[in-house]
């Protein structure tokens, strides 16, 4: 029998579970943070949930620092561990969605909610995986050990951590990524520019918002000015939205200032061509009126130098490795409020040839006349490569082909995943490349269909990386 037709039978299952993660908003909560509950309590609530479907199903199962939550099947006593390295924890929901993004529906052959891309859905089809092989008692000679950490979409703070208390595991694979096998991943690093705001005149910026994470492509931005001619503001920005169909907004005057409203394209921000930054978009309208002083440099920052270049082009950055591919830029965070403190968080992806030393003089050589300091975000991670020779790699490319039918050769990719923590790890599903990216999108969804069509993959993969 093939691998698909055993797993179809567990789909109505696995859904069922899937909606009860998908209903927890797991999202970095300051607010509920405290030594139980070091992301906040509905991350601690996603973990319990997992754990309590462990007890239910048999798993032997534990948990680190209330930050990783481990499952594993095998034998206990085995010298090596396949980890299979995951996160429960999602991006907030954002703005533009049809329908709550914490009450998931299937609509059209699509399931939708927060994390059904990234990555519940697939947390769920390896756990499913998993319960595959021991109901059917498969005996193994290396474990398994489902990992599930909290902090991946932001400092990276568990699975360090699980790896100093429990050790590193032999191999592993995420499935936070894409099939085929993504045995290489770019680095990955933040950098911060902080400045005071001074700004006077006619025109003046009261306040610049856009971005909520330095990985996630704005799709909203708002302002708020003070200006001689509200009216000439509201006529040229309409005319600015029509310029642009992706694009939309909307302006009002209120107690002698004019707020704007502009919305683009959300997206994840290891792929910025997917979206449309509604910042960099706000600031290339708002920098044509004469502001001044620091409020005249943020916008010629934002809306000129980094705006929709992507490549990083106009820092002097533009960088192609032949094995990882093209540097990237995504202008993730923006803040400006009169008299205040202003930062702006660029997020870049760059492949083997670049460091982190080379990205910041850059920065710092094209501030101009912006007088803002350049920082180093911590958690930044270097390029990652596990060779096209390991054996990790080689079992699941074959077992991807076999399945679907097609080979296709290992890739690198712009995202991060945890798969990068371990010394022969690589990211291995679950976007089909079929599928359009909807991770930190609105509207986020995974076809019905490849729920159990990945439980399938993962299963085999895993009997072949274990047996």
């Amino acid at each position: 029998m093939e691998w698909f037709e055993r797993t179809k039978p567990y789909e109505a299952d696995l859904i069922a579970d899937l909606n009860q993660i998908v209903k927890i908003p797991s999202i970095l909560d300051p607010n509920t943070q405290s030594d139980r509950t070091p992301f906040g309590v509905d991350m601690a609530r996603a973990l319990a949930k997992m754990e309590e479907l462990a007890a239910r199903d048999g798993f032997r199962y534990g948990r680190v620092d209330n930050m990783v939550t481990w499952i594993e099947y095998g034998p206990a006593d085995a010298a090596e561990t396949v980890a299979i390295l995951t996160h429960i924890d999602i991006v907030p929901a954002g703005e533009g969605w049809l329908r709550d993004p914490f009450k998931p529906e299937i609509l059209d052959g699509l399931y939708f909610g927060r994390g059904a891309a990234d990555m519940k859905a697939d947390l769920m089809s390896a756990y499913y995986a998993m319960k595959y092989l021991a109901d059917h008692e498969i005996t193994l000679t290396r474990k398994i050990r489902l990992i599930i950490g909290t902090d991946e979409e932001n400092g990276w703070r568990d699975l360090p951590r699980y790896f100093e208390v429990e050790g590193e595991p032999t191999m592993g694979f995420s499935p936070d990524g894409a099939f085929p096998v993504v045995n290489g991943e770019k680095a990955f690093q933040t950098v911060q520019l902080r400045f005071a705001n001074q700004t006077t005149g006619d025109y003046v910026l009261r306040r610049f918002i856009a971005g909520s994470r330095p990985n996630v492509v704005p799709g909203e931005a708002r302002a708020r000015i003070s200006v001689p001619n509200p009216a000439q503001v509201q006529n040229e920005f309409a005319t600015y939205l029509a310029q642009y169909p992706f694009l939309s907004g909307q302006s009002e005057v209120r107690d002698q200032e004019v707020r704007l409203l502009l919305k683009g394209v959300q997206a994840h921000g290891a792929y910025p061509q997917d979206g449309e930054n509604a910042g960099t978009y706000l600031a290339n309208f708002l920098r044509r009126f004469a502001f001044n002083a620091e409020a005249k440099t943020f916008l010629d920052f934002i809306g000129r130098v980094v705006h929709d270049d992507i490549g990083a082009e106009n820092l002097g950055l533009r960088y192609h490795d032949d094995v990882m591919g093209d540097l990237t830029l995504n202008v993730g965070v923006m803040r400006f409020s009169q008299n205040g403190q202003g930062t702006i968080l660029l997020n870049f992806r760059y492949p083997q040839g670049v460091n982190v030393q080379a990205v910041t003089t850059q920065v710092q050589r094209h501030l101009g006349d912006f007088a803002a300091t350049v920082e180093v975000w911590p958690g930044g991670m270097e390029p990652h490569l596990v060779p096209e020779t390991d054996e990790l790699v080689g079992t699941l490319s074959l077992v991807y082909a076999k399945q679907t039918g097609m080979y296709m050769n290992p890739r690198t990719s712009n995202g991060g995943s945890y798969a990068r923590l371990l010394k022969r790890g690589v990211a291995f599903g679950g976007q089909f490349p079929d599928v359009p990216v909807t991770s930190h999108q609105a509207n986020e969804s995974t076809p019905v269909a490849n729920l159990t069509r990945s439980m399938a993959i993962f299963a085999e993969s895993l009997l072949k990386l274990a047996k």
